[in-house]
């Protein structure tokens, strides 16, 4: 009986996983280009910028009739943290969620430091608090805790509790009640994306029975129970960190693996990026399907975009060099570097709009086409000391590694994000 009864339970994990529909490749962004043929020539138009804006847009994503997008002024080291909603209108810009806390205290950082990705998973919008105020407000025991907030399907966040702008409340995904995912043990959240049916966080974390802000602190996983109020500490890398301090960054799904990018504070990794590579049948965060990889020759690379597009997964990083590098590969093993002219400066994001390929940096906008690549569209620029002496710098020049302007295709237009003074900019054919 015991026999029959335990055959019938592995026939019936095998079904659900014979039934579970592989990932698609990317991060859950949508996938709508927009129709038409890409313009022959064309220049960025200034949009505008909402009230409270800030340094950096740092991501943007369509949702419902509107554009989303999310600030900082400097992420992990200066209080700002927004969530901005765009729509052509009377009034266009509108707050969607504000984590500013304005008037609190700031020790510890009054705020939270940089809302860095906006992810539409799940009809749901997604948004990790990349540094929470003071550490965390104490809701579970830990030493600290990080947040990921999680809109409604109709793109509404959760306010901040009164008095004195308390964490939203928790968040109850099987009622669709938008609020507040607690993380305990991470200092940072980074990221945030679902995996074979898991909700997962990207972190910089405390381990299991270390105390806070002594000891280990790696790069870590974390998983969401049902409701989605919980996310605990799944895995570890590295395993053992003394001595120093890491953080799992932005994550990508490609041919059923899950990619996170590595970030360490002393610029000591030898490794570029981690790849959970577990069975298809798996759907769990396991430290032994976790592995390390280095493609750069110098290693300990900066994640700053993943996209996945037409089976083929595109990487940019900022390396040792003081570069930005684009890399790509068919397989998820073999990666080749995909030359833009030095005329292009830094890449910042990448995207498929109407019927092309296209690359945003620092001095524009880019048609890929194979090894072709060819300018479309200069880079607006704002005037700014450098080095002491008034200059013209690109509104999409790259000088910081967890934020880098951004592309999104909005009603089928081609939107980009500031990192000068937080403006939205759109795409216009001459």
């Amino acid at each position: 009986m015991r026999t029959r009864w335990c055959l019938a339970v592995l026939a019936l994990t095998a079904s659900a996983a014979a039934q579970r529909a592989p990932d698609a490749d990317g991060d859950d962004d949508p996938a709508d280009t927009g129709a038409g043929s890409l313009p022959a020539r064309a220049r960025f138009e200034r949009v505008g910028r909402p009230r409270g804006a800030m340094r950096r847009v740092c991501d943007l994503t369509a949702h419902g009739d509107a554009l989303y997008f999310v600030e900082a002024f400097t992420p992990l080291g200066s209080d700002g943290a927004r969530v901005f909603r765009y729509a052509p209108g009377p009034t266009a810009f509108a707050t969607a969620f504000d984590w500013n806390r304005p008037g609190e205290p700031t020790n510890g950082g009054g705020g939270g430091q940089g809302f860095l990705r906006v992810h539409r998973a799940d009809g749901r919008l997604v948004v990790p608090d990349a540094d929470p105020p003071y550490g965390g407000f104490g809701v579970v025991d830990g030493g600290t805790e990080g947040y990921v907030f999680v809109s409604d399907r109709a793109g509404n966040f959760a306010p901040p509790r009164m008095p004195r702008h308390r964490l939203p409340g928790a968040l109850d995904l099987a009622r669709d009640r938008p609020g507040a995912a607690v993380l305990p043990r991470a200092y940072h959240v980074l990221d945030a994306i679902r995996w074979r049916g898991l909700w997962i966080a990207s972190t910089g974390s405390v381990p299991p029975r270390e105390r806070a802000w002594y000891g280990s602190s790696p790069g870590a996983l974390h998983v969401a129970n049902d409701s989605g109020s919980r996310w605990t500490y799944a895995l570890g890398y590295p395993e053992r960190a003394l001595g120093d301090a890491w953080r799992l960054t932005y994550m990508v799904r490609f041919r059923g693996r899950l990619y996170a990018g590595i970030q360490d504070y002393y610029g000591r990794e030898p490794n570029d990026l981690v790849v959970l590579d577990a069975p298809a049948a798996v759907a769990a965060v396991r430290p032994t399907d976790l592995r390390a990889v280095r493609v750069t020759a110098q290693g300990g690379a900066h994640t700053l975009r993943w996209y996945a597009d037409r089976g083929t997964l595109y990487w940019i990083t900022l390396e040792r060099d003081g570069r930005t590098h684009l890399r790509a590969t068919d397989d998820g093993d073999a990666w080749r570097e995909v030359a833009l002219p030095p005329e292009a400066g830094d890449v910042t994001d990448l995207t498929r709009w109407r019927d092309g390929l296209v690359a945003l940096t620092a001095r524009g906008l880019w048609r890929l086409d194979g090894a072709a690549v060819t300018p479309i569209a200069e880079a607006p620029t704002v005037t700014a000391t450098v080095r002491g002496r008034a200059a013209a710098v690109s509104h999409f020049r790259v000088d910081d590694v967890f934020c880098a302007a951004p592309l999104a295709v909005y009603r089928g237009e081609l939107y980009a994000g500031s990192q000068r003074d937080g403006s939205l900019w759109r795409v216009v054919g001459e």
